[in-house]
C-alpha cells in the first residue's frame, strides 16, 4: 500500500514563477533523509551553496519541524511521509514532484564529489540514451567500491555479479541504492519503482532488470562521484524480501525464441502478476534475462 505524503513547496518570488513559466527547469536534486538531522542540515548547507538545483528532502514527519526547516531553507521542497519511507517510495515520490527534465537521487550522508553536466547531458540525449546514469562511489577512506553488476543466473536464481568500475563509462546492471541521475519521462513511462517489492536490492534490481528487459541502459560513469564520508563498509542486504516473487516474475517468466516472446512460469513466481503485469507488456520486452547475461559487455581487468 502506498503511503500519502505531503509536499511543502520552495518559496518563490512572481519573478521566479514568471521566468518558469517560459521555460521548463532541467534538473532537481531530491536529498533523501538517510543520516542524522547534522548530516540533512550539512548536505543542504552545501547544496544550497553549490549546487542549488531546484532541492528536495524526502523525509518522514517525526524527523523535524518542516516549517522550521522551510524557514532555514526557503529554497527547497520537503516531501514528508508519515512514517519512514522505503526507497521505491523516496524516489517515485520525487519523480512525480519535481517536474524536471532530470533528477539526481542523493543521500544526506554523502557528498557529491563529481558532476560534470556536459558529458552526462550528451548521453543523455543520444537516441539510445540510459533510463539512469550512476556513479562512481566511495567510502570514508576514498577507496572506489564495486558498485558494477552484471546480471547472472545461479541456477534458476538471479545474483549479480559485482565488479569495480574502472572506464569512464560502463553498463551497469542497476543503480546501487538508487543513486544516479534519472530521465524523468522515461522513469514514468517505465512505471518507476515497484513499492510491493521489500529491500532496497530487491528494489532496484527489479528497476534496473526491467530497464534493460525493455531496451534501455543503465549505466555507470565516472562523471559523476559520490562520497559516504561516514561508511567504510557498503553492502547490500540481499536476502529474499517480501514481494521476490514480483522480480522473479517480471524478470524470468519471459522467455524470447527467434525473436517472439512467450511466458514461461517457473518456480517461485506469481501467477497473479504474470497474467497483470506481464502479460500486456510482454510486447516492450526486448530480450530474456538468459540473453542479457550471455550479451553483457563484462568489465575488462
Amino acid at each position: 500500500m502506498t503511503q500519502k505524503y505531503s509536499v511543502t513547496s520552495r518559496k518563490q518570488d512572481i519573478g521566479q514563477l514568471i521566468n518558469q513559466l517560459h521555460r521548463e527547469e532541467f534538473l532537481a536534486v531530491g536529498i533523501m533523509d538517510t543520516g542524522t538531522i547534522e548530516d540533512l542540515c550539512s548536505t543542504l548547507d552545501w547544496f544550497v551553496g553549490n549546487f542549488n538545483y531546484c532541492l528536495h528532502v524526502v523525509s518522514q514527519i517525526d524527523r523535524f519541524s518542516v516549517e522550521q526547516m522551510q524557514s532555514r531553507y526557503p529554497d527547497v521542497t520537503f516531501i514528508v511521509f508519515p512514517k519512514a519511507p522505503s526507497l521505491a517510495e523516496r524516489v517515485n515520490a520525487l519523480a512525480d514532484v519535481c517536474m524536471t527534465t532530470y533528477f539526481l537521487t542523493m543521500r544526506s550522508d554523502t557528498n557529491l564529489m563529481n558532476f560534470d553536466w556536459h558529458p552526462l547531458e550528451s548521453r543523455m540525449k543520444e537516441d539510445d540514451h540510459p533510463a539512469v546514469i550512476c556513479p562512481w562511489v566511495f567510502n570514508k577512506s576514498n577507496e572506489k567500491i564495486p558498485t558494477l553488476r552484471a546480471p547472472h543466473l545461479n541456477g534458476k536464481d538471479i545474483d549479480p555479479l559485482s565488479f569495480m568500475p574502472n572506464k569512464r563509462c560502463e553498463d551497469n546492471l542497476y543503480p546501487f541504492l538508487g543513486i544516479g541521475l534519472y530521465d524523468r519521462a522515461l522513469f514514468q513511462r517505465l512505471r518507476g519503482y515497484d513499492e510491493e517489492i521489500s529491500g532496497a536490492f530487491w528494489q532496484t534490481l527489479d528497476f534496473g532488470t526491467r530497464c534493460w528487459l525493455y531496451g534501455y541502459p543503465v549505466l555507470t560513469m565516472s562523471d559523476i562521484a559520490v562520497l559516504f564520508y561516514s561508511k567504510q563498509f557498503l553492502i547490500e542486504d540481499r536476502t529474499e524480501q517480501q514481494g521476490y516473487e514480483r522480480f522473479c516474475s517480471k524478470a524470468l517468466s519471459v522467455h524470447q525464441v527467434r525473436g517472439r516472446n512467450f511466458i514461461r512460469k517457473g518456480p517461485r513466481m506469481s501467477g497473479k502478476v504474470i497474467n497483470e503485469e506481464v502479460k500486456p507488456k510482454i510486447g516492450l520486452y526486448k530480450v530474456d534475462f538468459k540473453t542479457l547475461c550471455e550479451k553483457w559487455n563484462s568489465p575488462e581487468f
